[in-house]
């Protein structure tokens, strides 16, 4: 396959043919996984404000005003129950790759942010913390990127009526970590929220003991939804992964039919191709070549081509998806993550529909090719 009569030599000679089929095949593989990435980051900021959070915690909150106290002292005497501290749960906005979107900001006691950012996989990268009482805020470096702000600035509804976080806060620190969530101090919070002229808490962070979360969400799942309603790890994924099931199946037909026409108008192509050859085959037969060695010839050809531009695509993908991340999106706080195994399979479709389709169109003229016909140019 690599002597005078391999592919290799055919696609030296016939570089124009090879050039127009690799950049055609590049470009679907490019835009699939272009897709894909986009896709996939896209989901992955949405679920990170409304599933990650509770791998860490478990979220019980009110469903009228506030948690009863019953409740409250049930939950904190389970022996699964490690800590249980009163938050309030705000958002913040942020621009992603979509538009507009947020970062979850909690509330807690100042005296327990630094254990809770810890639970958290969250570390203060400058500034400081927020002081008890005080109007103050830390948000995540992705969030002061994303929005052009500086430690010393204010946010908040009272700043700007856009805003969805209440009230108005001083930026007094910078967090980094995996969760990129913001903190405030638990009352200053409260104060500029409706629970400030109402008694009591209204809701809860659940840390469970190590090992324990599975049987404590199992317990809180049992709470009466008439009192509480609880935000579990398991249940929030599980209404996730409901929530975006169709745009999966919208985005993944669309890429159906994309390769769906490309695999057919490349076959096409390379049939075309192939019918220009028939005189080389008949050659070929005509010297002793088998009909089987044909065919595998023009599979190590479809294959080998494929082969080649679907790596290429994949490389210029991730290229381009660093490029942009460096240049465009990082410096506006906006991530774009790199290709991972589900982006890479997603594109495996291209080469192999394109390979089967051309082998198939070309498979029967070869198997019944007269070689005698050929050179006599009856065929």
């Amino acid at each position: 396959m690599l002597g005078v009569l391999g592919w290799v030599l055919y696609c030296r000679r016939n570089r124009a043919r090879i050039v127009a089929l690799t950049f055609t095949i590049v470009l679907a593989v490019m835009e699939v996984s272009s897709v894909a990435l986009l896709t996939g980051s896209m989901l992955g900021q949405i679920r990170l404000t409304t599933v990650t959070p509770f791998r860490d915690f478990t979220q019980v909150v009110a469903s009228r005003v506030v948690v009863p106290t019953s409740i409250a002292a049930e939950v904190a005497s389970r022996r699964q129950t490690r800590l249980m501290i009163p938050l309030i749960p705000e958002v913040i906005r942020v621009n992603t790759l979509v538009g507009p979107g947020t970062r979850n900001v909690f509330a807690v006691p100042a005296e327990l942010m630094p254990w809770f950012l810890r639970r958290l996989g969250e570390q203060l990268q400058s500034g400081h913390l927020p002081r008890s009482g005080a109007a103050e805020i830390a948000l995540p470096e992705q969030v002061m990127r994303s929005r052009r702000l500086r430690v010393g600035q204010w946010v908040g509804q009272q700043v700007q009526p856009t805003e969805w976080l209440p009230g108005r806060f001083r930026i007094v620190g910078v967090l980094s970590g995996r969760l990129a969530c913001g903190v405030a101090p638990y009352e200053a919070m409260r104060a500029v929220t409706p629970l400030r002229d109402v008694p009591g808490t209204a809701a809860y962070g659940v840390f469970a003991r190590p090992g324990q979360l599975h049987a404590l969400d199992g317990y809180l799942d049992t709470l009466p939804l008439s009192k509480v309603r609880v935000y579990t790890h398991a249940a929030e994924a599980q209404q996730f992964r409901s929530e975006v099931r169709l745009l999966n199946w919208l985005i993944w037909s669309i890429n159906l039919v994309t390769v769906g026409v490309l695999s057919l108008a490349m076959g096409l192509l390379n049939n075309l191709y192939y019918i220009q050859r028939m005189e080389e085959y008949g050659i070929l037969s005509a010297m002793g070549y088998t009909h089987g060695l044909l065919v595998r010839r023009a599979l190590v050809e479809v294959a080998a081509v494929t082969a080649v531009a679907w790596a290429t695509g994949i490389g210029m993908t991730c290229a381009l998806s660093a490029a942009l991340e460096r240049f465009v999106f990082g410096p506006h706080g906006i991530h774009l993550p790199q290709l991972d195994a589900h982006d890479v399979l997603a594109t495996l479709p291209i080469p192999l529909c394109i390979g089967t389709f051309t082998v198939l169109t070309v498979l029967r003229r070869l198997i019944r090719l007269d070689p005698v016909a050929v050179v006599e140019r009856r065929d």
